[in-house]
Order: C-alpha cells, then structure tokens, then sequence
C-alpha cells in the first residue's frame, strides 16, 4: 500500500456464526441432540468462516480491528481492509498517532478526516479538502493506529452464497474428520470457491 507497511491486530471477535446451528444440522440432515456433536459442529462452523474469510479477503461477522501503519501515506487516503466498514456512533473508524516522545493524538472525524465506508466495497480514510496529514517524526514502532468496526451486523445480511459455501465447507469437514485414508480423494471445495468468487476483495494493502 504506496509502500506504507502495515500490521493488523484483532481486538474483538464476532459473537455470533454466519450459520446458526439448527440450520447447519438441517443442512447435514443430522436430526439427534448430543451437547459433544453440538459443540463440534460449531468448532466447524468456526473454521469454515475462517477458511471463507481468507479467500474472500472479507470478515463476515461485527468484528474490531487495530490497523497499523509506519508513516503517513503520500496520499489523501487511505485504505482499509475486509470490506464492510462501520460507521456511526460508537464504532466510527478512530485514528490516533504517537510522535517520539511517546505522546499520543486522537485525530478528530470530519475535521481532521472523513470516513468512506462505500457499502460492501473497500472502506477509506480520507483527507478533507486542504487538509494534511500530522506532521512531526513518529514513533519507531507502530506509530499511527487506526482502530475500526467492519463485517456484516447480522449473519442474515450476509450474501446466500457466502452462507452456502460455509454450510458446504462444513459439510465436507464433518464427512472426512479424522484422518484422510491414503490414496483417498478429499474434496478441494470447487464449489464452494466458484460461490465465493464474485465476493473477494482483490485490493492490496
């Protein structure tokens, strides 16, 4: 990203899963009540939307990030990633920097900068007309934090076809547990990756 290196860092992880788990069991056609099943399957569900999450370069679910970045780009925004970004009260893209005394400033939204959720799309940050970055030498290490709310508020809101390539990623987890036989064939999820496709993010940060 204009040769701005960056870390990221989850803060807080969503609280719910894109497929509830009697729906997941309707789809697996699994009809008996075990707490030990119960609990594996959501294991599953889990690492599915993991696995979903890495090939669509999204995050599905409400979910907080902290965004860190070196210096200051060399232009009047800036990225951020996964799509879906929040916005609104409490969960507004919050942007703070060090200098190297260690002092830290909170930059102000709307004034000192302005927020480009653009629906499912890439979210920015965004200068105002006039407006600069800080200047003043930053911190050595992880000198400008940029914390920020992305993912769909409801697992409803998540596109079918996302949910679907969870519900077949699972599936097939929940066919082949344990270890695979030698010489058997495993399932590369095909399809599931043709459902996930019109949803990547191919931006590069």
């Amino acid at each position: 990203m204009w040769g701005v290196s960056m870390q990221l860092q989850l803060i807080t992880a969503p609280t719910i899963e894109p497929v509830a788990l009697g729906d997941l069991k309707l789809h697996l056609r699994i009809d008996v009540d075990a707490v030990d099943e119960d609990e594996y399957l959501e294991a599953l569900v889990t690492s599915a939307r993991g696995h979903v999450e890495d090939v669509t370069g999204r995050k599905l679910l409400t979910q907080t990030w902290d965004y860190f970045l070196n210096e200051w780009p060399s232009a009047d925004f800036i990225k951020l990633p996964f799509g879906n970004l929040q916005d609104g009260a409490g969960v507004a893209p919050i942007i703070t920097w060090k200098d190297t005394d260690g002092t830290v400033t909170t930059l102000t939204v709307t004034t000192d900068y302005l927020v480009e959720t653009n629906g499912e799309g890439i979210g920015r940050i965004v200068l105002p007309y006039g407006v600069t970055w800080p200047s003043g030498t930053l911190y050595p290490s992880k000198p400008i934090t940029i914390r920020f709310v992305c993912g769909w508020t409801a697992a409803a809101s998540i596109p079918f076809k996302i949910v679907q390539a969870v519900k077949m990623i699972v599936a097939d987890l929940y066919e082949q547990r344990g270890e695979p036989v030698v010489g058997q064939t495993v399932s590369d999820n095909r399809v599931a990756d043709r459902l996930l496709a019109s949803s990547r993010i191919w931006d590069e940060f």
